[in-house]
């Protein structure tokens, strides 16, 4: 699934959560993301943070939801993984048995993720976050390999609250 169509996939209550994130814990961010996407709509980035942050975010969500602007949705769900859902991060690696620095930074991805250890991720991140949460990780941690892990695909696959549609 390509950045955009999980932005889709996701529903508004988490896209909401994703950009009152940005608004409020990663304004530096958030700022340059308008001050790149504004001008390719012959905005002035002043403009759009002048409205109401209700509208800033209809607006943001309105940009980043074309495919030409997949990389920027991509970077956002990043940015929101990494650094405001950190936990989550930590409790996958550490079922996976996936080496970290202990605050979800991973040096170097494994070859093969085995399958009871990636059944044993998949539960623990259900056991503890929303299912379209927990799918919108699983989702991006696939994309950090080509093809991503058979294994992660298998246990994905066999959880129907996991499928995510554009």
């Amino acid at each position: 699934m390509r950045p955009n169509q999980l932005l889709q996939a996701i529903g508004a209550e988490l896209r909401m959560q994703i950009m009152t994130y940005m608004q409020t814990d990663q304004r530096a961010a958030y700022k340059a993301v308008i001050d790149s996407l504004a001008p390719a709509k012959r905005l002035r980035p002043a403009f759009i943070l002048e409205k109401s942050r209700a509208k800033q975010a209809e607006w943001l969500l309105e940009q980043i939801n074309t495919k030409s602007n997949e990389d920027v949705t991509a970077q956002i769900f990043q940015i929101w993984l990494l650094k405001g859902q950190a936990q989550m991060l930590i409790t996958f690696l550490d079922a996976a048995a996936i080496a970290h620095d202990g605050k979800g930074e991973v040096t170097e991805l494994p070859e093969v993720i085995e399958d009871d250890k990636a059944e044993a991720a998949v539960t623990a991140l259900l056991a503890t976050y929303p299912a379209k949460q927990a799918a919108l990780y699983l989702y991006m941690f696939q994309q950090q390999r080509e093809g991503g892990w058979t294994s992660l695909t298998k246990a994905i696959e066999a959880r129907p609250e996991l499928k995510l549609e554009a």
